[in-house]
């Protein structure tokens, strides 16, 4: 069995997590054009989740250092599209697993 890989330092962690959240703003770009892509718009929401729960845990000055798009709520009638609700399940687990990680950091 093998052991557990070594823990990033925070600054490390929170760089990598940042690279991250710029990747997914970027793949998503045109995610509102792409109703019929689910997985674009929970990858979407997920960014938006990582970069509520990294401003929320202080993180904003990194994330004001970064060229990230504004976030785009969604309107009444997008929430309850396929689409919409794939959006609010990323920004569910977007959030969830950002503190998850940085919890112990």
């Amino acid at each position: 069995m093998s052991s557990p890989a070594p823990a990033l330092p925070s600054d490390q962690l929170l760089d990598r997590l940042l690279a991250l959240l710029e990747r997914l703003y970027r793949d998503t770009a045109d995610y509102r054009a792409r109703r019929d892509e689910a997985q674009c718009w929970y990858d979407r929401g997920y960014a938006d989740g990582m970069r509520a729960a990294l401003a929320a845990l202080g993180h904003g000055a990194a994330l004001a250092a970064r060229p990230l798009p504004e976030i785009e709520p969604l309107a009444p009638t997008e929430r309850v599209t396929p689409w919409g609700r794939a959006h609010a399940h990323g920004v569910e687990v977007g959030g969830r697993e950002t503190r998850d990680v940085l919890g112990g950091v």
